[in-house]
Parts: structure tokens; C-alpha cells; sequence
């Protein structure tokens, strides 16, 4: 039998955890949230997510907290979290649908959002923090999305974050960017900053990771290879960089080269800048999607993919300083955000 877990998850109210062992894998932990009141109307709602990460987090906690405000209605929430384990994460899934018979899944991802594509035909599917749904193949437009899943994207728009980079570091003339091969939000990212920094005039270098990455090693692996070759090192919304892109950053460290990156809880580990989305406000938006579905019955179909316009431009003055790199004034005076 597989090894059993305990994790501790805090949704404001009481949680108990519940396990599942299968023969081969453990099956990922399933934590459930359930108020005491029999007179308003009660929902399950499945929370999945294939691997986590900071960001994921914050968008998760920030759906749940929408949901809860609503008085008139009751919510069990259940959370699959993988680890990364695709076949693992599959079978939970499975479970939702089958044996919990959940009113509505939540998702957090590229990765977490595309098999609940293929597993979940009918139960309405709410996804956040993927970047472009239809390159991805899950919805078939933003504003018609088809079938049972809808929910709000991620992606801030690849000519805005190269200008950001631009008037922060002026001399960039080659980008490097680190990314998971075959991760297909990653690989979308990759071809669209690879579009516009040639429109731009910027060469593009790029090296990857695997989508088993669990390492900084192997994260500061790809990362020298492009040491001497490019001006500035990018990371995207990508999910090994997420979690492991700390192996980047030191690396940029030691050679002296900024970063940017587009996740934001990366800047608290040294990353140089960010034009960062808000990914609470992203869960807040697809809770009150979900809301729009149970307690008034549209289906997702009829709900526009939407997405925030709060991007904030962050700068780690001191990243900065600790490789000498000047910042210009002007710069500095845009920054919605400055790390001193």
C-alpha cells in the first residue's frame, strides 16, 4: 500500500482530512470544508490542482473566500492536490465525478485545467492562471467558450512585458528564456515573446527543463547555458519555474545578470522585476463565475473567458544593487512597486 500524508489546509473554517491508498500510488490528499446548516441550499465543489504553487494558492484561497461571503448558499469544498503526479491526479479527478458527484471543479493551471477537459464532460469546470485557453485547447473562444468549461486567464500580453524590460534595463539586446519543454502554457509564452522581440529587434536565446523538473539543480543546469550569451534572463508563468526558479536566480546572481519574471512571489527570492497580473483578483473573478452558476443556473458556455487588467510593475532595487546594475529614474517612477 502507498505511504499515507497528512497536510494541514486552512480555508477559515474546520477542515478534516480525508486519506485514499491505492495499491500502486497514493492517491492525493482530499480536504473537506463543510459548514453545519440544513436550511440553505448545500454544493460540493472540487478544487484540483496537478501541481502547486504560491500563486495557484492565493488564486485558490481568493475563490474560496467569494463563494463563503454568499449567506444563502452552503459549500463542502474538496481539494485534489497531485504533486505532480498526472495519473494520480486523473483518478482524482475520476472521483469527483463519479463518487463525490461534485457540483462544480475548480482548477488552477495549464497542466491541472486540460484533463479536467478530457476527464469532465459535464460537470461545469471553472478554471484561473491559464494562459491562453484556446491556444490550449480548452476553450474554443474567450467570448463563446463551448461546452461545460469557462473561467479567467492569466496572461499578460508579451509586447507589454518586453516594453516593461525595456525601459527598466534600456541596453537588453538578447533575452534568454528558461522554460519547461513540452509544458504547453510555457511553450505558448515562449512563442509569443519569441514573435514580438523580433518585431522588437531583441535576439531570443532559449533553454529548457523537463516537465519532471523537481530541482533548482536542474533549473541552474539550463540556466548556464545561457550565461555569456544574453543580456537578461526571463522566467514565464510556468510551473517549474515556479517552484524551482530560485536555481535561475542564483545563477543570474552569480554572473551578474538581472532577471524578470512573470510570476511575482519570485521577486521575494531575488528575481529583478515582474509585470505581474493579480492572481487573487483572477480567483475572485471565477468565483463569481461559479456563482453565476450554481445559485443562477447559466452555463459556463454562456460565460465570457475573462481576465484582469491589474498588472502592477515591480522592481527589486535591491537585486539590483547587489550585482551594481543602475536603474533609470524614469523607471523607477513608473513602478508600482519598488523592493528596497
Amino acid at each position: 500500500m502507498g505511504k499515507m500524508y497528512l497536510r494541514k489546509v486552512s480555508f477559515r473554517r474546520n477542515i478534516f482530512v480525508l486519506f485514499f491508498s491505492f495499491i500502486i500510488l497514493t492517491f492525493p490528499l482530499l480536504v473537506e470544508c463543510q459548514p453545519e446548516d440544513g436550511v440553505r441550499k448545500s454544493y460540493n465543489v472540487a478544487l484540483a490542482v496537478l501541481k502547486d504553487n504560491p500563486d495557484y494558492h492565493a488564486g485558490r484561497t481568493a475563490f474560496v473566500n467569494v463563494l463563503e461571503k454568499n449567506e444563502d448558499m452552503v459549500f463542502t469544498f474538496k481539494l485534489l492536490d497531485a504533486y505532480g503526479d498526472e495519473e494520480a491526479y486523473r483518478k482524482g479527478l475520476e472521483r469527483f465525478v463519479n463518487v463525490d458527484k461534485v457540483d462544480l471543479i475548480f482548477t488552477t493551471g495549464t497542466r491541472s485545467t486540460l484533463p479536467a477537459v478530457d476527464v469532465v464532460k459535464e460537470i461545469p469546470v471553472i478554471f484561473t492562471a491559464v494562459a491562453d485557453p484556446v491556444e490550449g485547447n480548452i476553450v474554443k473562444s474567450l467570448e463563446s467558450p463551448g461546452g461545460n468549461v469557462t473561467g479567467t486567464h492569466c496572461a499578460v500580453p508579451a509586447y507589454s512585458q518586453l516594453k516593461a524590460i525595456q525601459k527598466v534595463f534600456p541596453d537588453v539586446k538578447k533575452i534568454g528564456i528558461i522554460y519547461t519543454k513540452d509544458e504547453i502554457n510555457a511553450e505558448i509564452q515562449t512563442s509569443e515573446f519569441k514573435k514580438i522581440a523580433d518585431e522588437l529587434g531583441l535576439q531570443v536565446f532559449l533553454s529548457t527543463v523537463s516537465k519532471d523538473c523537481r530541482t533548482e539543480a536542474e533549473v541552474a543546469e539550463a540556466t548556464r547555458k545561457l550565461v555569456g550569451k544574453v543580456d537578461i534572463l526571463i522566467a514565464h508563468q510556468d510551473t517549474s519555474l515556479s517552484q524551482y526558479g530560485r536555481g535561475m536566480i542564483m545563477v543570474a546572481e552569480e554572473n551578474k545578470i538581472p532577471t524578470y519574471v512573470s510570476l511575482g512571489h519570485l521577486l521575494s527570492q531575488g528575481a529583478m522585476m515582474s509585470l505581474e497580473i493579480n492572481f487573487s483578483e483572477l480567483g475572485s473573478i471565477s468565483g463569481r463565475q461559479a456563482i453565476e452558476i450554481l445559485r443562477d443556473g447559466k452555463k459556463p458556455t454562456d460565460i465570457p473567458v475573462d481576465s484582469s487588467k491589474d498588472y502592477s510593475l515591480t522592481i527589486n532595487l535591491a537585486a539590483a544593487n547587489n550585482i551594481g546594475l543602475e536603474i533609470p529614474i524614469q523607471a523607477l517612477r513608473s513602478a508600482t512597486r519598488i523592493i528596497k
